[in-house]
């Protein structure tokens, strides 16, 4: 058997067979609940000209090929945004698709370390899609189900291929799940009930038609004040979240995003996603007309909801606005016709998050891990 050799990502066709690997993987097209990505999307996330995370940050690409067939990728790249905030000189290690031939994942890893090392990284994490704001962690547990929308899917030999390199556990992310027919427990009703009775605090759906952008600002804000102090957190870049603007207008339903103000100042939010992933499913990864019209057609089947940001400031922890937020959120959910409801990702270390959601009777049914490794 020829050996293993890993170069670069150089021009379009490297690109292609970048993008094209996992559709080339035997694991994933045995695996019916794999939902395969859109690889227009990736395109355009992995270009410098249309993606401006690449203005605050540098990557490289590696495919690995044996015998001239590509059996494997990986990025390194560093977010200057993070080592500055945090205070840190770490890179990170993402896009990681391979065989399950542990000579493969080496050479993919060997490579990546390298990169980081040239760039004077001390230690390399991930997988990051490219960090905690993108798809990020390696499924561990959980693979008999599909992934939500922005949720990770890999084969289960991943964890051994990465595991093998000396790579350990940083953080673990759960994906709670939780069915629409689920009653509001009682005392969670009553700390809401209590809440809205205050004229200082208000709560409303998200005006997605005619305050887009004033409502991007508000969960901008917000998100920046309330998660700065969890494991992993780097800042949404004002430009990087604004270019996500057509994906908000169009794709949200504001009947489940829901925006809390108190004395009219935003104080805390509620966003959830519909689960895309059921009509992306049926695309196969491409974008035409006819993949289009269908999944205009799917889309009105949904039956996933993604409860995938829910966030107050931290002056405001005490008032309750979280305990309104789960109440509607399951409330209207049944109402729009959701069967059911995945929050994640939540960081194991988020005691308060983890006690909230499972007082409201959230099962923890999927296990990501976010890897770290000494360099």
């Amino acid at each position: 058997m020829a050996s293993v050799t890993v170069e670069e990502v150089g021009g379009g066709k490297d690109r292609k067979d970048f993008l094209n690997l996992p559709w080339k993987l035997f694991h994933y097209r045995n695996d019916i609940n794999w939902v395969s990505p859109l690889k227009l999307e990736n395109m355009y996330r992995m270009s410098k000209r249309f993606n401006p995370f690449f203005k605050n940050a540098r990557v490289k690409y590696f495919l690995a090929r044996r015998d001239g067939r590509v059996v494997g990728r990986i990025s390194a790249h560093e977010s200057y945004r993070f080592n500055e905030f945090q205070k840190t000189k770490w890179g990170f290690f993402g896009w990681f698709e391979s065989d399950d031939d542990p000579e493969v994942a080496a050479a993919l890893f060997d490579s990546a370390e390298k990169q980081l090392r040239e760039w004077d990284m001390e230690a390399c994490l991930g997988p990051f899609n490219f960090t905690t704001n993108d798809e990020c962690g390696l499924l561990i547990d959980g693979f008999d189900t599909p992934p939500m929308i922005m949720m990770t899917h890999n084969p289960p030999y991943y964890q051994k291929l990465v595991e093998n390199l000396g790579y350990e556990k940083a953080q673990d992310l759960f994906a709670y799940r939780l069915d629409a027919t689920q009653p509001v427990p009682e005392g969670v009703a009553k700390i809401a009930d209590r809440v809205r009775s205050r004229p200082d605090v208000t709560f409303r759906s998200w005006d997605l038609k005619r305050n887009l952008r004033r409502e991007m600002e508000y969960f901008l804000e917000i998100y920046n004040a309330a998660w700065n102090r969890n494991w992993g957190f780097v800042p949404l870049d004002r430009e990087e979240f604004f270019s996500h603007e057509l994906e908000f207008r169009y794709l949200l339903d504001e009947e489940v995003a829901f925006m809390a103000e108190v004395e009219g100042k935003p104080a805390g939010f509620a966003l959830s996603l519909p689960n895309l992933n059921e009509p992306i499913a049926h695309m196969n990864g491409r974008v035409t007309p006819w993949s289009i019209m269908r999944f205009i057609r799917e889309k009105k089947n949904i039956q996933g909801l993604r409860v995938f940001a829910l966030g107050v400031k931290p002056e405001y922890r005490r008032v309750g606005i979280g305990a309104v937020f789960y109440v509607d959120t399951l409330v209207i959910a049944r109402r729009r016709g959701y069967k059911w409801g995945e929050m994640s990702w939540i960081l194991e270390s988020n005691d308060a998050m983890n006690r909230a959601i499972r007082t409201m009777g959230g099962k923890v049914y999927k296990t990501y891990r976010i890897y770290k490794k000494d360099l």
